[in-house]
Formats: C-alpha cells, structure tokens, sequence
C-alpha cells in the first residue's frame, strides 16, 4: 500500500519541503519582526526620556519693576497722568511721553536726569516763570500738607495784601516770585488792559502761570 501511494506521488515531493520552507520563513519573518518592533520602541522610550530631562524648567529669578503714576503739569503738549518705571523711568522720558515741552517752557529749572517715583507732580514752567524749586518736581501729599499749614496760620488781612490796581514796581517786587521784569509786565498789562477785575486775571500777564499764581494769591488783592 505504502510502496504504491510513493509510486503515485513521489513526483510531489517537493510540496512537503515547500511547505516546511514556507513555515520556516514565516516563523523567522514573525520573530526578526518582533526584535525590530521591541527595538524601535526602546529607542523612542529614549528618546522620550532624553525630552523629558531636557524641558525640565530652569528657574530664573525675574526683575520685576514696580510701577506707578506721575502728573505732569505746565508747559507740556498733553498735560496728564503717565505711566512710569519706579526708580528705572527719568524725568525726559515721561515728557516725551507727554508730547514732549513746549516752545515756551523753561526746562533749564528741571533736572531731566531724575529719576521718578510714584504719585510725583511735574511741573514745567514757562521761560520767565519764577518757580521755587520744591514746586517743580514734588510729592502728591505736599499740596495737602501745605493747605493744611495755611489752613492753622492765621488768616492775612486784605490791608497786608499788594493791590495790583495801584502797587508800583517797587510795591510788586515785593511778591514772592516777582521780579523786576515781571513788576514792569504787570503794570504795563494794567496801563493797556485796564484795572484788573479780580486777581485771577493776573495770569494773563505773561510769564505768571498757574503755580506762580497760587503762590501770590494769599498776597494779592484789587478793589
């Protein structure tokens, strides 16, 4: 029987060992398969963790500036409130912000060099404008302060005030902050304008802005 089923398929003997062939292949493809998958999968791993070492942050301290306000007055473009850089902004800077002086301001008064801090009044005067120094850069709790001085003097009666409708040059020169040149305008602005009408009309005399003004109006008087 056996001899006979070899007689009839001996000329197929190829199959068996195509087929061994075939499973050999298979079982080596499957296996050269899973090395490269189990190495491909250790070297993004890695990878990974060379990523994960390199995106530690580093910590960097941080300047950290504070900021704050400052109110520029006076001869400036845009008169206002600005931002500053406590300690780091200086005094050019903001007016640059602030659309920079006018042709008629006197800065040669400034220090443009200084440097700011928070709540600061800047005043720019106007070229033959008499300012005290503390009027021009000072702190926002000085105006109250100095109302609260004015407040505990004792009032200046009106026949200690300067009447600007009859005080000559000399009478003048008397105010605080008036000069000669400055006694010469008021009157000349009195002979061509007429009698001032009340004492606010004074800052149309030029050169007296609204800082000089203030420091005068305790003094002055009309009739």
């Amino acid at each position: 029987m056996w001899r006979d089923y070899w007689q009839r398929y001996r000329r197929f003997w190829w199959v068996p060992c195509l087929v061994i062939i075939l499973l050999g292949g298979g079982v080596f493809w499957q296996h050269s398969r899973q090395q490269r998958f189990l190495s491909t999968n250790q070297q993004l791993m890695a990878q990974s963790t060379k990523r994960k070492v390199k995106a530690k942050p580093v910590k960097q301290k941080k300047s950290v500036s504070k900021g704050g306000f400052v109110d520029i007055k006076g001869a400036v473009a845009h008169p206002g409130i600005y931002p500053i850089c406590v300690a780091k902004t200086r005094l050019f800077e903001v007016l640059k912000q602030a659309g920079d002086v006018t042709e008629a301001a006197d800065t040669s008064q400034l220090n443009l060099a200084q440097t700011l801090s928070d709540q600061l009044i800047i005043y720019v005067p106007t070229k033959g404008e008499a300012v005290q120094a503390e009027e021009l850069v000072k702190a926002a709790d000085e105006p109250q302060a100095a109302t609260d001085n004015q407040a505990g003097a004792s009032p200046i009666s009106t026949d200690a005030k300067i009447n600007l409708n009859q005080a000559d040059a000399t009478q003048l020169k008397t105010l605080n902050g008036i000069g000669p040149k400055k006694a010469e305008q008021i009157i000349a602005y009195r002979d061509e304008q007429g009698q001032f009408k009340q004492i606010e009309d004074l800052q149309k005399v030029g050169g007296i802005g609204p800082k000089t003004f203030e420091q005068l109006r305790p003094q002055i008087c009309v009739n």
